[in-house]
């Protein structure tokens, strides 16, 4: 095999996020006696998706985080006297029932295991909510790991939270292993700087005008699955 360890990032890569979080969003808004609107949501997406960007550099605490994208949007939305920390409490109770996998995904994973590769997750999402989403996910058998960057301390792109992951999984990340992900800045920039393989899953086939340069690039996950053999 070309690959035998490879490390599946999960949001937006296995399970569907973007699902998840609509889904969420409109719950709490409900369970809090606001009035939703549709709108709200590609505009929280924007809101989250800059603050998560500003953690995996190191710009923003994760604690500030989670308040700090709900008070952003209440100002912009113009609703007031809402408790952010009880909002985010609630909010990530419902992100942890979305479980909606992404298509090819239990395949993909199913298809390495019995190719004989050892399959881990990784991901810089919360602990709490992260189990709730695995829980039960019949793919799980087929995983030998977890690293939640909120459990280690660290985050990708960080070379640190890699560190961290081989410590956890007791494995040495070499040249038979995989990273694979939708993120360009965290997923393929922490593989590039743990010196590891990246695959990149372009499902939308995005131009990249990053400059960082994946290893592959596919638009079907289950594509991943010819290039480990």
């Amino acid at each position: 095999m070309r690959y035998d360890k490879i490390l599946f990032d999960l949001d937006n890569t296995l399970i569907d996020f973007d699902d998840a979080e609509k889904n969420a969003l409109k719950f709490n808004f409900d369970e809090f006696g606001i009035e939703y609107k549709e709108e709200f949501n590609p505009l929280y997406h924007e809101i989250n998706d800059k603050l998560w960007k500003q953690l995996e550099r190191g710009e923003v605490e994760r604690s500030k985080l989670k308040t700090q994208r709900f008070e952003t949007l209440f100002q912009i939305i113009g609703v007031s006297g809402v408790d952010v920390k009880a909002f985010n409490d609630c909010y990530l109770k419902n992100l942890g029932k979305g479980r909606k996998l992404l298509p090819g995904a239990f395949d993909t994973i199913k298809g390495a295991f019995e190719l004989g590769a050892k399959c881990y997750l990784i991901t810089n999402g919360a602990t709490s909510v992260q189990n709730a989403r695995l829980s039960g996910q019949e793919f799980m058998k087929y995983i030998s790991g977890i690293c939640i960057s909120e459990s280690v301390g660290a985050n990708k792109p960080d070379k640190e939270y890699f560190d961290k992951a081989e410590e956890l999984f007791d494995i040495t990340f070499d040249k038979k292993t995989l990273i694979v992900g939708d993120s360009l800045s965290s997923d393929i920039q922490g593989g590039i700087n743990k010196g590891i393989d990246t695959l990149y899953i372009n499902r939308k086939k995005s131009p990249n005008t990053s400059g960082i340069i994946p290893t592959y690039e596919v638009d079907d996950i289950l594509k991943v699955l010819d290039i480990i053999k």
